[in-house]
């Protein structure tokens, strides 16, 4: 089977740590493949918080979905490893923008996983897709100024 390697930009805006839960893990003893995804959602979530949003799943009068997603498993963790997500935001167009993560293991000083995920404005009363927010793309340009 051919792998895929996703690639990382050149620049994170945003990071989150993470303890690997008791219920991150699996009956092997370590993470399960089950919860990259779950622990990158944490950092969207803390992300969007971090650009003075209250409610991270409904903002700019839309709703947040996931159009598609993709892991790239690289290390394992183990119970109460401590994990650093860094968040980029990426291929921003009309519609929709991708998020991507690099997760590393602190603990065993090694990236442990990689994720992209392609979000998109949902207007849940038209039933449609939107178009990107300018105040949202505002915000995100000032988190990659550091600002």
């Amino acid at each position: 089977m051919t792998r895929k390697t996703i690639t990382l930009p050149a620049q994170f805006i945003f990071s989150s740590e993470y303890r690997v839960l008791y219920s991150d893990v699996n009956s092997a003893n370590h993470l399960g493949a089950d919860r990259v995804l779950p622990i990158a959602m944490e950092t969207q979530l803390r992300f969007i918080n971090h650009l003075g949003y209250q409610d991270a799943t409904a903002f700019e009068d839309a709703g947040l979905i996931m159009a598609y997603s993709e892991v790239q498993y690289l290390a394992e963790a183990k119970y109460g490893d401590e994990l650093s997500v860094e968040l980029a935001v990426d291929n921003l167009a009309e519609k929709s923008f991708e998020l991507v993560y690099r997760i590393s293991n602190l603990s065993r000083n090694c990236e442990m996983a990689r994720a992209v995920t392609t979000l998109l404005f949902f207007d849940y009363q038209k039933k449609c897709v939107i178009p990107v927010p300018a105040t949202f793309l505002d915000r995100v340009r000032l988190a990659e100024l550091g600002r």
